[in-house]
């Protein structure tokens, strides 16, 4: 059972009719025990950033006393919840999509997933099934924008979408997605007759920025390097792409206090929040995930 490929929450949810890894054995006892009398597990994605914020939410709930314990990363946090090998997943609220019953109503005719879109697919989950909690979606969204250096911004007359559209038939738009059918059909919708789109590897996306000659370049709006170097991120086309902000599931193991916690700890991560812990677990001479998490009080201040 993947999350990634199926859509029925029918189907996903016998799984939960499986006891989850911090339920006890005696099922008469459990409703009334808090989850501070377990060892709360946590999934969490591959990505340092993913890995960081995970150890920020663990050391929150031991401040609070609960024992976490965090499993190794993986592509796919969501599914270990539903699998019972985690109470608590740490992912972006998009890898959540093929839990609703109708995809496409919830993406919309562009296919393209806003945070007005996740809302409602955070409120289907959570109206569809009584074992686990989709918590509140963070204010940062990881999601893509176009970026381009300053000098082939003004050399282009680029300052929004409208612009970039408007001077797209001398730009490539480079991007790491191998699916390029949504922004081609939404370039086009914006005035881009005939887009030029080119997919290079995920690793090759700094380059291709650095080297930034009549391109522009999708990169997370997280990333501290449009910042950082000087990059122009171009107003509105974070409508392109899919928002990112992040999601945490929780199983009906994790009691509302520890919820409660939970969701304090995404209501504090804003863009800025975003784009230090990026920095910090990223750079060159990258701090560990969990050293980076040992900041968190600083770069929420």
């Amino acid at each position: 059972m993947n999350l990634r490929k199926t859509s029925s929450l029918g189907v996903l949810s016998l799984a939960l009719l499986l006891p989850l890894s911090a339920c006890t054995a005696d099922e008469q006892t459990a409703p009334s025990e808090s989850s501070q009398s377990v060892v709360l597990k946590l999934a969490r994605g591959e990505q340092p950033v993913e890995q960081a914020l995970a150890e920020v939410y663990k050391n929150a709930l031991k401040a609070k006393g609960y024992e976490v314990q965090i499993n190794k990363s993986s592509d796919n946090p969501y599914q270990q919840v539903f699998d019972g090998q985690a109470d608590i997943a740490v992912d972006y609220a998009g890898a959540a999509l093929s839990l609703s019953k109708d995809q496409a109503t919830i993406a919309g005719e562009d296919g393209v997933l806003s945070v007005d879109d996740l809302k409602k697919l955070r409120t289907e989950i959570n109206d569809s099934n009584d074992k686990i909690e989709a918590l509140d979606l963070s204010a940062a969204n990881a999601g893509k924008v176009l970026v381009m250096s300053s000098a082939e911004a003004q050399t282009h007359s680029v300052d929004s979408l409208s612009s970039l559209a408007g001077a797209c038939e001398k730009l490539t738009i480079i991007t790491d997605d191998s699916n390029t059918k949504n922004l081609e059909t939404t370039l086009k919708t914006e005035g881009c007759e005939k887009p030029k789109v080119s997919v290079v590897k995920t690793d090759d996306l700094a380059t291709q920025l650095r080297a930034s000659v009549d391109r522009a370049v999708a990169v997370s709006a997280g990333n501290a390097m449009i910042s950082d170097e000087g990059f122009k991120s171009i107003s509105d086309t974070a409508k392109l792409f899919n928002a990112q902000p992040l999601m945490l599931l929780a199983s009906s193991a994790v009691d509302d206090k520890a919820r409660g916690e939970l969701n304090k700890v995404t209501g504090d991560l804003s863009q800025q929040t975003l784009v230090d812990l990026n920095r910090m677990v990223n750079a060159p001479g990258a701090m560990k995930p969990a050293q980076a998490a040992t900041r968190w009080e600083w770069i929420i201040e």
